[in-house]
């Protein structure tokens, strides 16, 4: 799923680079906690992964695909094609509904459409279950994101990246605006819906060690990043 080598990204006019990668694969399907402090790099890795970010050196390849290779029209179209994000912020559209949220992905991607199709009689049913799924109450549904309270808009940001059936999920510090009540009731729905789906690869990175029980492999951003 991601075969990485030689990578290095440096913020502009940063004296070093702040991720300096020699060698990371991770195999499809597998689900991987990468845990380290705040500001170590983290985010970044992940942005690398995703081809929002373009490295400074060396390779990032998703399956199979060397993002380097494509223009920005195709990485874009790649990224719809075939990744869901939960960011740290959400990033939903306020002024759209809980519904309109989550069907996004195959307003965008064809390829999502069209697997979303494959079990639901459409694209608003698939995001029904899906909010079903993560326990968003169905009485929000039809509001705008920017009325829900933060644990119920994560949870509608985490169905939204499950949408359509992506195969590589990335969750960049998706509990942390969540006390650890909610970020572990977040955690158990996240985990059950992604085995609901043709299990898609997780990555996820968070500081709270707490979390890494829930995954096949744990990596420290002290360990990824040695010589």
């Amino acid at each position: 799923m991601i075969d990485i080598t030689q990578l290095r990204y440096a913020w502009p006019g940063a004296p070093a680079d702040v991720v300096h990668i020699n060698a990371l694969t991770i195999a499809a399907g597998q689900r991987v906690f990468l845990q380290g402090p705040s500001g170590c790099g983290k985010s970044t890795l992940l942005g690398l992964m995703a081809g929002v970010l373009m490295p400074h050196g060396g390779q990032v390849g998703v399956l199979g695909t060397d993002w380097g290779t494509l223009s920005g029209g195709a990485r874009d179209k790649f990224r719809a094609d075939h990744i869901g994000l939960i960011f740290q912020q959400f990033n939903l559209l306020p002024y759209l509904t809980a519904l309109d949220n989550v069907c996004l992905p195959c307003t965008f991607s064809s390829l999502r459409r069209k697997r979303a199709l494959a079990d639901h009689a459409s694209p608003l049913a698939a995001a029904q279950d899906l909010l079903r799924q993560m326990n968003v109450p169905p009485e929000t549904w039809q509001r705008p994101a920017g009325q829900l309270s933060v644990g119920q808009q994560q949870r509608v940001a985490a169905a939204r990246a499950l949408m359509g059936q992506p195969s590589l999920i990335i969750a960049d510090e998706p509990t942390s605006a969540l006390d650890p009540g909610h970020s572990k009731d977040f955690m158990t729905l996240l985990m059950a819906a992604c085995a609901r789906a043709p299990r898609p690869t997780l990555i996820m990175v968070s500081h709270d060690e707490r979390l890494a029980s829930h995954f096949d492999r744990h990596l420290t951003w002290q360990s990824l990043t040695a010589p």
